[in-house]
């Protein structure tokens, strides 16, 4: 943990008011914890909650995939493709189970490294020779297996933070939008959003009307520009709070966020389960965020000494 990341600065902040000690190791990957005589870690931003079972499962998305469905949880669909060079003996022809998929949801979908984050290593993809490329440098840059998944329509994505069985918190996530003004084109309005993330067929010379809401990217992620709402009807928190809590129970973890995909149809699906905790972008764009990322990680404190 960086001394000049704003987790660290979050957690010095509790351990302050809590009167715990702290003390780096590691060059700071490993933060010691201490307290009446017990000692707990953090290591990177993973604190001391989770088995190493859960946490590994959590950490790659097709084994976490395979977990909740077995325990007939409801989730995006994945299919692995494994890298014939680091993981022989696994599957063969893993570029023609490509083909196959690719033709079976109708020529796009979502490419995805297992253990990616944040966004990172994710995309659409519409194009066989696109897929292809992408599928043979995430492999060249060291990824042992890549996911293939249909491509859903989601209206919103749902963070439920889950700690020892409860849901502690939830928000949801709007894919990033531009407002336009009649005068300015979407090329103009977009900025220097990474293009990549962006809608494959966004004609960026169009001039939005004024007030016009138009969305540029099929990604929620809020470090990608997603926007974060806390504003959740009752029916569908419930809902959330259901399927959240059964994936959680499901792969055996104590503290992790489970991000849940709406559809337009409204149906839920599991994404993923993060056995990392992240909530900094949040607490940036939200006017309480700081507050409500305090309490989780105060509470999550708390559980690691009580253990």
């Amino acid at each position: 943990m960086r001394r000049d990341s704003d987790f660290y600065a979050l957690i010095q902040k509790i351990c302050k008011n809590k009167g715990i000690l702290m003390k780096d190791a590691s060059f700071g990957y490993i933060t010691e914890l201490e307290k009446n005589g017990q000692v707990k870690r953090i290591v990177g931003d993973s604190l001391e909650l989770n088995t190493a079972t859960s946490f590994k499962i959590a950490s790659d998305k097709f084994a976490c995939y395979s977990v909740l469905v077995q325990h007939e949880i409801p989730s995006i669909q994945y299919h692995m493709i494994f890298n014939p060079e680091t993981r022989v003996g696994y599957e063969e022809n893993d570029m023609q189970k490509a083909a196959i998929l690719f033709q079976q949801y109708h020529e796009k979908v979502i490419l995805k490294a297992n253990t990616s984050s944040k966004g990172k290593d994710v995309f659409c993809i519409t194009n066989w020779e696109k897929l292809k490329r992408k599928i043979v440098d995430q492999f060249a840059n060291h990824k042992d297996s890549v996911s293939i998944c249909p491509f859903y329509d989601i209206g919103y994505e749902y963070r439920a933070i889950f700690l020892d069985g409860e849901i502690i918190f939830c928000f949801k996530k709007e894919k990033p939008y531009v407002i336009g003004d009649g005068k300015k084109s979407l090329k103009e309005l977009v900025g220097d959003f990474e293009t990549e993330n962006l809608y494959e067929d966004l004609n960026l010379n169009d001039i939005p009307k004024e007030n016009e809401k138009v969305e540029i990217s099929w990604k929620h992620n809020l470090c990608l520009g997603g926007v974060p709402d806390l504003e959740i009807d009752d029916e569908t928190r419930q809902r959330v709070y259901d399927l959240a809590l059964k994936a959680g129970k499901a792969i055996g973890i104590r503290f992790a966020s489970v991000d849940i995909a709406e559809t337009k149809e409204k149906e839920l699906l599991v994404m993923e389960i993060n056995s990392n905790v992240c909530m900094n972008k949040f607490a940036e764009t939200v006017s309480n965020g700081l507050q409500i990322e305090y309490e989780i990680f105060s509470n999550a404190i708390d559980r690691m000494f009580e253990a």
